[in-house]
C-alpha cells in the first residue's frame, strides 16, 4: 500500500511540473562559423491577418531577436543561419463531470467548463549554405486568459533559447550537457 502512495504523489509531482523544451543539436557541425541570422516565418509574411495577428508575430519576432542578440548573432541579408519559428495552436475544452456527493443527498452537481489554448512553440536554426539542421527547440504551451498568451509565448521563447548553448562565432558551450 505505502509504494502504491508514493507512487501517485510522484505521478502528480510530475504532472505539476512544468513543460519541458525539447530540442535538438546537430553535433558535427562547427558552431565557430555562425555569426549572423535572418528570421523567416511563412505566416508572418502574409497580409491577410488582422493588425492584431501582425502585433503577435512582432512580438514573437522580437522576443526571437533579443535573444539571438544576446548571443552574439547579428541579423544579416546573407546570413549563416537562418532562424525560423512556428506555432500551432488550438482551442480545447475540459469538463470536469464529478457528480461526486459526498454526503448521499443524490443532488446534481453541474459539470465546469474551462476553456484554454494549448500548442506548440518551434524555432529552428538551419544552415544556409549546407541545408542543414543546426538547432532545433520546442515547447508545449497552455494558457486559459488572452491576456496570458503575450507573456506565455514570451516566456516559452526565452526557455527555448535557453537550451540553445552557444555565443556566436564560438565552439565553447555555456551550457553543460545534460
Amino acid at each position: 500500500m505505502r509504494l502504491t502512495n508514493w507512487l501517485v504523489i510522484l505521478f502528480l509531482f510530475q504532472t505539476c511540473a512544468p513543460p519541458k523544451v525539447v530540442k535538438f543539436l546537430n553535433s558535427e557541425l562547427d558552431y565557430s562559423q555562425y555569426h549572423s541570422y535572418r528570421l523567416i516565418n511563412y505566416k508572418s509574411d502574409d497580409k491577410s491577418f488582422a493588425a492584431e495577428g501582425m502585433a503577435f508575430y512582432d512580438e514573437i519576432e522580437n522576443g526571437i531577436k533579443q535573444n539571438m542578440a544576446a548571443k552574439g548573432y547579428q541579423a544579416a541579408d546573407r546570413p549563416d543561419l537562418i532562424a525560423r519559428y512556428e506555432i500551432v495552436s488550438t482551442t480545447a475544452t475540459e469538463t470536469d463531470n464529478r457528480n461526486y456527493d459526498p454526503y448521499g443527498y443524490n443532488y446534481y452537481i453541474p459539470p465546469t467548463t474551462k476553456k484554454y489554448t494549448q500548442g506548440i512553440v518551434l524555432i529552428e536554426l538551419r544552415d544556409r549554405k549546407q541545408k542543414k539542421l543546426v538547432w532545433q527547440g520546442s515547447l508545449d504551451l497552455k494558457y486559459t486568459m488572452k491576456g496570458e498568451a503575450k507573456l506565455t509565448l514570451l516566456e516559452a521563447i526565452n526557455r527555448i533559447f535557453e537550451s540553445y548553448p552557444y555565443e556566436a562565432g564560438s565552439n565553447d558551450k555555456l551550457i553543460p550537457e545534460e
